[in-house]
């Protein structure tokens, strides 16, 4: 990210950051493909492979278990609670993490968090590594009719945080949290992606707010 983009984004007043958990914050991938091999488990489908799994991650659970199984999204959904409680040791928080949301924090910057996982596996693993005190919103699959690439997460943060979303960014790591902020008409970065900007290290995003 140029000096020059950074400026560009701060005329645009931004009052609030929307931030995608899984590849922003956290390192979650490996928990989700043991969560989606159980699943398939449970249905005596085969088990996939990591290089597999990689190129669906990021997609709600019902998207991703309908390539193989007939499911509703609230089956998807407890069953995904079922075994993520014994994978969640798997999710790493990412190094800066932390880091990040409390220089944030400290600028009084308004944060959400949009993310495709249901609540009940979302609250459980913020409060155990600490990051749900950073967040004044939060809206998950279970909140909206549409998950990402649907703008409906970041609307609905949006009003939650009572911000207009041409003065919000969002930050995501995949085509669908680009898409989903460009249709709700945030300001869309993209962390190793591509989006109306694109950083390439997460404490980058402090620079848009100064």
């Amino acid at each position: 990210m140029s000096k020059k983009e950074a400026d560009i984004v701060q005329k645009k007043e931004v009052n609030a950051v929307l931030f995608d958990l899984d590849g922003v914050l956290v390192d979650s991938e490996k928990a989700w493909f043991y969560v989606f091999n159980d699943t398939l488990k449970h249905f005596g489908v085969k088990s996939v492979s990591k290089k597999w799994f990689s190129k669906i991650f990021g997609n709600t659970i019902e998207k991703n278990v309908k390539i193989f199984i007939n499911i509703t999204a609230k089956e998807a959904n407890k069953l995904a609670i079922k075994y993520f409680a014994k994978n969640r040791r798997y999710v790493k928080v990412f190094p800066n993490s932390r880091n990040v949301l409390e220089k944030l924090s400290n600028n009084n910057v308004k944060m959400a968090l949009i993310t495709n996982t249901p609540k009940r596996i979302l609250i459980p693993t913020l409060k155990h590594y600490k990051l749900k005190k950073y967040f004044k919103a939060i809206v998950t699959v279970d909140d909206v009719k549409r998950g990402k690439p649907s703008p409906d997460m970041a609307l609905k943060a949006c009003r939650l945080l009572k911000v207009k979303p041409k003065n919000t960014i969002l930050i995501g790591d995949t085509k669908n949290d680009m898409v989903a902020g460009k249709r709700a008409g945030c300001i869309t970065v993209g962390y190793g992606v591509k989006g109306e900007h694109r950083i390439k290290r997460l404490k980058s995003i402090i620079k848009f707010v100064k």
